[in-house]
């Protein structure tokens, strides 16, 4: 029961951050939302405090310049994170033989959250009506997935990572996500607005997939670490982590692939 209306509180306010939100406002939320997953990543992965804000700070830098720079400011705060993460390790004097692990570990984090998820913000400022037409597929591939797989569900898609998933929930969230959901969102939301259809569809499906590689993604994180849930922010869902999973890759793909439509 929690969960269920937990689901429901969070759809009406992110639909209706998205459809009302200005801009700036959305883009804060965005910013807001890589903070809070930085934050469950850095405490999965590290034990030291510092190192935990290190990466979040140099995470939502790098995001900041992802929303407001320019593809050279991007460029150059990419590789200065990854310089301010040689520099970090060297200052710390912790054991060298775990040095380049560590490294690794904020790098992934700068990568994983603080470069595709701004895209988001992006994606508002060409139109709400195309963050919708991501959105739903994107979650609606969840859903059907989990139906699907629930009801019908034998053929296990990576067992190693997550065991519930299967073959046939995968492509009953392709089929949910990637056709009905584009389809829903174009009516909802495009007015009879021409468009071609072969390139809206073919792009529905690349999001539903991307969206279900984007779960497992988030689930081999866990599983590296030993955890089910990213964090338990959100009552009957864990974390934000666990909320963005589906969302993170998806939104640089569907921007460049939007022109298509």
């Amino acid at each position: 029961m929690i969960r269920v209306l937990t689901t429901i509180l969070l759809a009406i306010g992110v639909l209706a951050g998205i459809w009302y939100l200005p801009l700036i406002g959305f883009q804060l939320v965005i910013l807001a939302a890589i903070g809070l997953g930085l934050g469950e990543y850095s405490k999965l992965v590290f034990q030291d405090k510092k190192t935990q804000i290190f990466t979040v700070l140099l995470g939502l830098g790098l995001a900041a310049l992802v929303t407001w720079g320019t593809p050279e400011l991007i460029l150059l705060g990419l590789i200065c994170s990854v310089f301010a993460s040689f520099l970090w390790e060297m200052s710390r004097g912790a054991p060298l033989p775990q040095s380049s692990h560590r490294i690794a570990l904020i790098i992934l984090a700068v990568c994983y959250l603080a470069l595709p998820l701004p895209f988001w913000s992006h994606i508002k400022a060409a139109g709400r009506e195309w963050v919708m037409l991501l959105l739903f597929p994107a979650c609606l591939t969840d859903t059907f997935g989990y139906l699907v797989g629930k009801s019908i569900g034998k053929r296990k898609l990576a067992p190693n990572i997550s065991p519930n998933k299967t073959w046939e929930g995968f492509i009953g969230g392709l089929l949910g996500g990637g056709i009905f959901g584009t389809w829903l969102a174009y009516t909802l939301f495009f007015d009879g607005r021409a468009v071609n259809w072969t390139a809206l569809f073919i792009i529905g499906l690349c999001v539903s997939v991307v969206s279900a590689l984007g779960d497992l993604i988030e689930s081999l994180i866990k599983r590296s670490v030993g955890v089910k849930d990213s964090s338990h922010l959100i009552p009957g869902h864990g974390g934000v982590l666990d909320r963005l999973d589906a969302l993170t890759f998806v939104a640089p793909l569907f921007y460049f692939l939007r022109h298509f439509i």
